[in-house]
């Protein structure tokens, strides 16, 4: 049984209790780092984060290991909704108040007077939370409304961002929202296929996307950030138009590669340049 190290102070409950499972699952799986990196989209380092409670793990890495462990899925869902929701929590807004002093003699007129103003005042403090409250829901719900209308020239549907950074990992932009904002980085050209490596800043997260107008013939699209960061998809190959990878979420200074293997050539492109080279295909 793997010795595992204390969870750092800072974690809420709710992130401690969903960890927690996840050390279970993978002592049941028994499965090593290096076995469980393998057989996910997720590198040893980084499992090692999500496991110590370094790194909030995304939710298709907590699916990833429930299919290993043949874990109940919606028990475990809910663990790492609940974990996300406490991770992700406002603090609370408290109203200042509002104190005055109270007249050694309240019997006298003045101290009448002085509690008369000070209910007076409470009331209309009220009345301007509410009024405010009342005027940010307005306007958040207008906000969402008009950027739902924004049609957007990259995905052409126009959804909201659903995730952010680490969110982000493991999953895919379009079905994200992503690229709604999302710019090419490079891009490389092998054949009659275009290797793009994209970023959107909105999501926080980069991915390799491949663009073609033959039938098949991409063989896997991936994206790299790093000796510890890499996803990898499979295009089964039938389908015409574009593939792509999954998400990385990336810091304030990143570099990342994106890769595809196609027409027997592994492409490659990042912003210090690109390169093509042959690589046997089954």
């Amino acid at each position: 049984m793997t010795r595992w190290r204390p969870l750092p102070a800072p974690l809420n409950d709710d992130t401690r209790r969903l960890v927690e499972r996840l050390r279970t699952l993978k002592e049941q799986t028994g499965l090593t780092l290096v076995e469980l990196a393998a057989r996910t989209d997720y590198s040893k380092s980084t499992w090692h984060r999500y496991l110590n409670g370094d790194k909030f793990p995304p939710r298709q890495a907590v699916e990833a290991l429930g299919r290993l462990a043949k874990a109940d899925a919606s028990r475990l869902l809910t663990l790492w909704g609940a974990a996300h929701h406490a991770r992700s929590r406002p603090e609370s807004l408290v109203a200042p108040s509002v104190q005055l002093a109270t007249p050694s003699r309240p019997e006298s007129l003045a101290a009448s007077s002085v509690q008369s103003a000070a209910s007076s005042l409470r009331r209309r403090m009220r009345r301007a939370a509410v009024v405010l409250a009342v005027a940010c829901v307005i306007l958040g719900a207008a906000a969402l409304a008009v950027r739902s209308m924004i049609p957007t020239a990259n995905s052409g549907q126009g959804l909201p961002t659903s995730c952010r950074g680490e969110t982000c990992q493991g999953r895919f932009a379009r079905t994200s929202g992503c690229t709604q904002d999302a710019r090419t980085e490079s891009a490389v050209t092998v054949g009659r296929y275009v290797v793009r490596l994209r970023y959107s800043p909105s999501c926080a997260a980069v991915w390799a996307e491949v663009h073609t107008h033959a039938r098949g013939g991409v063989r896997e699209v991936s994206i790299n950030a790093g000796p510890d960061e890499h996803l990898t998809s499979y295009p089964k190959g039938e389908a015409e138009g574009g593939s792509s990878s999954p998400m990385l979420a990336i810091s304030s200074r990143w570099t990342a590669e994106a890769c595809a293997v196609a027409t027997g050539k592994l492409a490659c492109t990042s912003k210090d340049g690109s390169e093509v080279v042959p690589t046997p295909v089954e």
